[in-house]
């Protein structure tokens, strides 16, 4: 029995085509999340062999750069937060954070250039829908695996706990 316990709780039910994901007892594995990413842009975005090839080095490239800007504001932000912060030190932080939305958005706009050397426009839409659908997807199972219910922006009531038995000393 404790066999089957574990083996349910290492792999979760997922629709048609999807691959387990992880339950939250299991670390987070940066080239497994890759390569499930790579996988489903590929599939959703019907690229060639080709086309993945040309592409999945801009994009991850991108998003490197996006994590190193996002990096650097969230220390910064986390440092103006951890002391008691003046206006002036609050202002500078805020205004930093505006600053990377900027960069971010401009890096954007720079490697929109240049997936369009290497993927058509209908492609480059499907890439960014499959981005969404699968961002929103890994939310999803990870607030899943967390236990949390969310609809519309709001938390859901907690499911009523079962009933345990209670038994007495004796066992009864």
């Amino acid at each position: 029995m404790l066999a089957v316990v574990s083996v349910n709780g290492q792999i979760r039910q997922q629709g048609p085509g999807r691959q387990p994901m992880p339950n939250r007892n299991e670390q987070f594995s940066p080239a497994e999340y890759w390569q499930q990413q790579k996988a489903f842009f590929t599939d959703k975005a019907g690229l060639t062999e080709d086309e993945a090839n040309a592409f999945f080095p801009l994009y991850n490239e991108l998003q490197q750069k996006k994590r190193d800007l996002n990096r650097e504001t969230r220390r910064f932000m986390r440092e103006a937060a951890s002391m008691d912060a003046s206006e002036e030190q609050s202002l500078k932080a805020i205004d930093a954070q505006a600053e990377t939305n900027i960069k971010i958005a401009e890096l954007e706009k720079e490697y929109l250039q240049k997936f369009k050397e290497v993927l058509p426009a209908n492609k480059i839409l499907k890439v960014q829908n499959a981005e969404e659908q699968f961002n929103s997807q890994m939310l999803k199972d990870i607030q899943q695996s967390r236990g949390h219910q969310f609809q519309q922006g709001q938390q859901q009531p907690a499911q009523p706990q079962r009933q345990r038995p209670q038994f007495n000393r004796s066992g009864n």
